[in-house]
């Protein structure tokens, strides 16, 4: 601390004796300096890089504060104006405002404009010292990547909408492809060979996938559009009715599924269940021989979230795919292995974010898996984190 100071006692000492050093700091650090005199407030000093930054040479303008509150748009010369009545009856009131320049050419020239009044030594105001930062360049990113956030969400709205209209469109003309396939089988069934009757079998099954297929993007499509419909549910009842609907899978892996201590929470109900549902169903899919055990926590944590686990004990899969599951159509097992989309778990974290949560996975080869997810407490009044 001492070297600190003694170095900054150096430093006041150079800028006083050496008007070299004060002009490096102002054109090095500042765009541009004033100094106005509040006994004869016409009279201000400005710098010359004080002009430059609005395209003028230093000497087109006079040292008056008319020149700079011509150019000053008129709101924000009204800020400018209060904040310096405020600092002058009030020291610890800052004189410090982002306010907008006309430049020669009509562009705007945005500034943060900062200041300090100097007093006698009877406390009154005699003078002011201020500092220009030109902010027009990250002014101009902020508003290009505002547009461009904008562009982005109409696109994906549009692409949401697109997949939602299409898969929902695709759905009865494949309705009629399966019917009629079955209608084949059972009319025509007796009079084909084994090659025809393989041949419609392979087409059966490539419905059914696509069947499967188009199901999932509808779902994934419904989860980002529309307002979530927020409400308080029970989380315990909700995953019952989740494994009733899973009875028949349940019964057939001979599974056992243990279910903890669920709370009741204000959020989209529909949603959550289709979160619940993918989880529970991945759960009981990806196993090996032995009978699966699946078991559905959650406890509360301190910033007012509760955090729920969905584990199993099945394959499990490489740790070093913990993040790339929740990609849309990632599979880590092949098809003739296991049936699926790689579009559950996308679905599971588009649900969770849109509630304000995040989800990760946990898991090692022949160790089983674990899913992870946070979901935050909120009102219906909240208005939910996309």
């Amino acid at each position: 601390m001492a070297d600190a100071h003694y170095l900054k006692e150096e430093l006041y000492g150079l800028v006083q004796g050496d008007p070299a050093i004060f002009e490096f700091l102002q054109n090095g650090s500042l765009d541009g300096i004033w100094y106005w005199d509040l006994e004869n407030p016409e009279h201000e000093w400005m710098s010359p890089r004080f002009w430059e930054v609005f395209g003028y040479e230093p000497g087109e303008k006079p040292h008056l504060a008319e020149a700079w509150q011509d150019m000053i748009h008129p709101a924000d010369l009204e800020v400018a104006l209060d904040n310096f009545q405020r600092h002058c009856a009030d020291p610890s009131h800052k004189y410090d405002q982002v306010v907008r320049y006309r430049h020669r050419d009509g562009s705007t020239v945005w500034v943060r404009c900062r200041g300090t009044v100097v007093r006698n030594d009877q406390g009154e105001p005699i003078r002011m010292l201020g500092a220009h930062t030109d902010l027009t360049a990250l002014k101009q990113t902020e508003a290009a990547l505002e547009q461009r956030t904008v562009e982005l969400e109409r696109s994906n709205a549009e692409l949401a909408q697109f997949a939602y209209v299409a898969s929902h469109d695709l759905q009865e003309p494949l309705r009629m492809v399966v019917s009629f396939l079955d209608l084949l089988n059972q009319r025509c069934g007796e009079q084909l060979d084994d090659k025809a009757l393989t041949y419609l079998g392979h087409a059966k099954d490539g419905a059914a996938r696509m069947q499967l297929l188009i199901s999932d993007i509808l779902a994934l499509s419904r989860v980002g559009t529309g307002e979530q419909q927020l409400q308080p549910t029970d989380l315990a009842a909700l995953v019952a009715a989740v494994l009733r609907e899973l009875t028949m899978t349940i019964r057939e892996h001979k599974a056992e599924v243990e279910v903890g201590s669920l709370p009741t929470m204000v959020c989209d109900k529909g949603q959550i269940k289709q979160l619940f549902h993918n989880l529970l169903s991945n759960a009981l899919k990806f196993v090996d021989h032995e009978p699966p055990r699946v078991t559905v926590s959650a406890e509360r944590i301190d910033d007012g979230a509760w955090k729920f686990d969905v584990a199993d004990q099945g394959v499990g899969f490489d740790p070093h795919f913990a993040e790339s599951v929740f990609q849309i159509f990632k599979r880590l097992h092949p098809r003739g292995e296991y049936e699926g989309t790689g579009i559950g778990l996308a679905i599971c974290q588009r649900v969770v974010e849109r509630h304000g949560g995040r989800i990760w996975a946990e898991s090692e080869p022949g160790k089983g898996a674990t899913i992870s997810f946070i979901l935050p407490e909120q009102s219906t009044d909240d208005t939910p984190v996309w």
